[in-house]
């Protein structure tokens, strides 16, 4: 059977793996698969589960914020700011909700930390600028 390599990389990781049979993803225009000997192909990944076969049969399933693929010379190389991997198709969607809950929530938090800021600066400038006779000794 013909197989090809792939590299799933990350902020965190990198991992390697010799011999897959097959890959499904999708991006926006919907699924796809690629088998061995594809021709070259790039592709921007859409949020949710990709899945990988080796060559005992094993699926393995990947769960990512959307990524970007690319397979050349029976290469594949999937990059994500962050993914997760398992055999278990549950614990890894599990996963990745409860990592993109924390990215929004740090997102949120940021916004807010932001706004007061703002909101701050524009009171100072005011205070500094606004008023001429309140600088009046």
């Amino acid at each position: 059977m013909n197989t090809f390599a792939a590299t799933l990389m990350d902020s965190q990781q990198t991992e390697h793996f010799p011999e897959v049979r097959q890959f499904v993803g999708a991006d926006a225009s919907g699924s796809f698969g690629l088998l061995a000997n594809h021709v070259r192909l790039v592709a921007v990944l859409r949020q949710g589960l990709a899945r990988f076969q080796d060559v005992d049969g094993r699926w393995r399933y990947l769960a990512l914020p959307g990524g970007v693929l690319s397979f050349e010379r029976n290469r594949l190389t999937v990059i994500a700011v962050r993914y997760f991997l398992g055999e278990r198709r549950d614990l890894i969607v599990r996963q990745l909700a409860e990592e993109m809950e924390r990215a929004d929530s740090d997102v949120r938090r940021s916004r807010a930390s932001l706004d007061e800021i703002e909101q701050s600066l524009i009171r100072r400038l005011a205070e500094l600028g606004g008023r001429p006779e309140a600088r009046t000794p």
